[in-house]
């Protein structure tokens, strides 16, 4: 790895408002890094029609995102198609590390939609004692043991058949309808909610809503992450960032928009916060 890629912005998340902020990052000549791994928003993809949105009456869900992010991605932003693990602040620049890279920044921006910060049992106190939210960067730790998969997404089916050449017995917990059949021993796909992790100082056990499994591992691979686990020390609203009227955060250089700020749930909503966000983070910039 070399030296990491230096940005003005970091965009976490491609839905509405993500593309509407690196949009006008980039219409403000900002060098933008748009980090957007699920091929933006599939939520929003599988509406069926959306009609309150100004402007564009009656379109599908999938539809207004092809219309947003192709003219987003036409005003050059770098496209990173990378989950970002961590954010680490520094003095001038805040450090992204992403299964595979680091990326440089002087300010970021969350949007990354509604995220679940209700976590299992024993996910917050056993994270880095064999809890882990990415199969390929700690994978290797669990060479010739058992771990266990629990995903929200197809993608955590690459990251399982990763763990499935290094471990002894790999569960799969599959939290979305599939057809599993391309994964191989030592691969068990597993039917059943997980409700806990299980350790005393290290996992032990997941416990399931049907049983529990023995594993010295557990890998939570949700569409995003809790934020509190991607920004220490972040303050929260309750489950959604706390905002100031122009989307700053507690953090200096960190400002957030979208759902993840809260309701009303809605694009338009999404897209304003996302241009006032890009705002603000420009005139943090020019201010340094």
């Amino acid at each position: 790895m070399g030296e990491a890629a230096n940005f003005d912005i970091a965009v976490i998340g491609g839905g509405p408002a993500g593309l509407s902020a690196a949009l006008t990052g980039r219409i403000r000549n900002k060098n933008i890094a748009l980090f957007e791994h699920l091929d933006f928003s599939q939520k929003l993809q599988k509406a069926h029609l959306v009609d309150n949105y100004l402007g564009l009456p009656e379109v599908t869900g999938k539809g207004m995102m092809q219309h947003f992010s192709a003219h987003a991605l036409a005003h050059g932003p770098q496209l990173i198609k990378e989950k970002v693990i961590t954010v680490f602040p520094g003095d001038n620049m805040f450090t992204l590390l992403t299964p595979g890279n680091t990326y440089e920044a002087k300010a970021v921006i969350f949007a990354t939609g509604v995220v679940s910060t209700l976590l299992f049992a024993g996910e917050r106190e056993l994270l880095g004692r064999g809890v882990s939210y990415c199969a390929t960067c700690d994978g290797r730790m669990f060479q010739g043991r058992d771990v266990a998969v629990i995903s929200y997404t197809e993608e955590g089916e690459n990251e399982t058949a990763f763990l499935g050449e290094l471990c002894r017995n790999v569960y799969y917990l599959p939290q979305y309808k599939g057809d599993f059949g391309e994964l191989r021993a030592p691969i068990t796909v597993v039917s059943g909610r997980p409700k806990a992790i299980v350790g005393d100082g290290q996992v032990e056990k997941l416990v399931t809503d049907k049983e529990e499994l023995k594993v010295h591992g557990v890998f939570i691979l949700r569409q995003s992450d809790p934020v509190e686990n991607l920004l220490p020390g972040l303050e929260l609203d309750g489950e959604v960032i706390k905002v100031n009227r122009d989307m700053s955060t507690n953090i200096p250089g960190v400002f957030a928009a979208g759902d993840c700020t809260g309701k009303p749930w809605q694009i338009a909503k999404a897209t304003g916060e996302g241009l006032v966000a890009v705002l603000s983070a420009i005139t943090h910039i020019d201010k340094k």
